[in-house]
């Protein structure tokens, strides 16, 4: 009786209902669709961090993390190696040496971490050859002599990347729907090369509205680009004796992942085009990467294992590798909770005025229920089930609709490119595609149980403290 009397109650007076339901709704959706979309970027950010970055363990002499020269390298390597082709719990490894170097151009210079990899293993633990970029060449598929993957970034500090607009650019953009008038003023300035790309945003300004260059700024600045692909880098290191070396190595891809000091600071070559300039033996390696068959169940116990059986190694999982990604992976679920608590906190001033307000209107009405005997334990249930009822269809109407939002943009797509620049040099994706675990829902759901019955305590308490007598008087 108590159940359809309140659901009754909480539609005698629909408008104002409707607006608490509303205020709900929309209070849930957006909660869960921010937490949604913020598990997706963490979900981005960890799996760069494992498939692209670190691996899911990584093993190296102590010494090298105190002093990266190339005679600190990993030992008992033949030991290990034996035992990773054994384990059930690897999916796949491979090893790197890796040197710090100064390449050079005729244009340009900056310092890298020059890493000699086995392409074929590290296929199998790094999605690197993903992310080569259109026109960029390709994933040492070349056939030309010491061939290097470089990033973007790296490209573009040595003067590797031109700017040129071509009749393809233009007919591209006209497809985007730009103007005449922008097409003939980009056309002012057709197959002009121009080596960097400061002076091709100074071009563009000086010759486009900056309507124009708001819309399709960015979309002009990626068409443009021209890499020089076979273009010689020369590397300048300090080799196993402690002698200066040079080596050469022609460009053949170029790769733009979303983390800028990532990219900045690693360039890929073949391990044996570096092992006799550098002098390292057949089983000099500065570092072997571990990928297991499961991304985290076992992580903290194989190393242990790795620990044990390999004392004079130093082992690391991604989430000592990339602290960042680890803390999120961590807390991202405490964050998401709060997001929601002070999103229903809020909420909760405006159910309590809202049913304050219905208390008020009703105190004859209550003190007669009052008068023929229903106890005050009834009446606070009743107060307390009208609160949940409201609060509940708001909330379920909101997890639908934030679940339809969160389906909708998890294929297509959220596109922050105007923000680019600032997410990648953190190491997180422009392009986010929310997702969001079904059990967050039940959690929501608790907590608007838990809100309900707060936020129905006072005014079932500024209900049972009316006098039937004076109730009944009240006109």
């Amino acid at each position: 009786m108590i159940w359809n009397i309140s659901w009754k109650n909480v539609w005698r007076n629909k408008s104002r209902s409707m607006i608490v339901v509303c205020a709900i709704t929309l209070g849930t959706t957006s909660g869960v669709f921010v937490a949604g979309m913020m598990n997706g970027w963490v979900d981005q950010r960890i799996h760069s961090a494992i498939h692209t970055e670190v691996s899911h363990i990584k093993v190296q002499n102590p010494e090298y993390l105190n002093n990266e020269e190339l005679k600190h390298t990993v030992p008992n390597f033949t030991e290990i190696s034996d035992f990773l082709n054994n384990s059930d719990e690897v999916k796949a490894w491979t090893k790197h040496t890796k040197i710090i170097a100064m390449a050079s151009t005729s244009r340009g210079s900056t310092a890298l971490t020059l890493k000699g990899i086995n392409i074929n293993e590290e296929m199998l633990v790094s999605d690197l050859n993903s992310f080569i970029v259109d026109n960029g060449g390709n994933y040492f598929e070349s056939d030309f002599k010491n061939p290097i993957v470089i990033s973007e970034k790296t490209a573009d500090q040595l003067r590797l990347i031109n700017y040129i607009i071509t009749q393809e650019l233009l007919d591209s953009i006209a497809k985007l729907g730009a103007n005449e008038s922008l097409i003939n003023s980009l056309s002012s300035i057709k197959d002009k090369r121009i080596i960097t790309e400061k002076k091709f945003k100074t071009e563009l300004k000086s010759i486009l509205k900056p309507n124009d260059i708001r819309n399709f700024g960015a979309e002009i600045m990626k068409l443009a680009k021209d890499y020089k692909i076979r273009s010689k880098i020369v590397f300048t290191f300090s080799g196993m004796n402690g002698e200066m070396s040079y080596q050469s190595f022609r460009v053949c891809g170029i790769y733009k992942t979303n983390n800028t000091m990532f990219d900045q600071f690693n360039a890929f070559v073949k391990a044996e085009d570096i092992a006799i300039t550098a002098g390292f033996q057949p089983n000099d390696y500065h570092e072997v990467n571990i990928i297991l068959n499961d991304d985290s169940e076992n992580l903290s116990s194989f190393k242990d294992v790795l620990n044990s059986n390999f004392n004079k190694t130093n082992v690391m999982t991604w989430k000592e590798l990339a602290p960042d990604a680890g803390m999120m992976a961590d807390f991202m679920t405490v964050y998401y909770y709060i997001i929601m608590g002070i999103i229903f906190f809020a909420l909760a001033f405006g159910i309590i005025n809202t049913m304050l307000m219905a208390v008020l209107e009703r105190i004859k009405e209550l003190g007669m229920l009052m008068a023929i005997g229903m106890n005050k334990k009834r009446v606070f249930s009743m107060i307390m089930m009208e609160t949940i009822f409201l609060t509940i269809v708001g909330s379920i109407a909101g997890m639908i609709l934030a679940g339809a939002l969160i389906g909708i943009f998890g294929k297509v797509g959220l596109n922050f490119s105007s923000v680019q620049e600032g997410f990648e040099a953190f190491g997180w994706s422009a392009m986010v595609y929310p997702s969001i675990d079904i059990s967050f829902f039940f959690g929501v759901t608790v907590m608007v149980i838990i809100v309900a019955i707060l936020s129905s305590i006072i005014p079932a308490q500024k209900a049972l403290k009316f006098n039937p007598v004076e109730a009944l008087r009240t006109e």
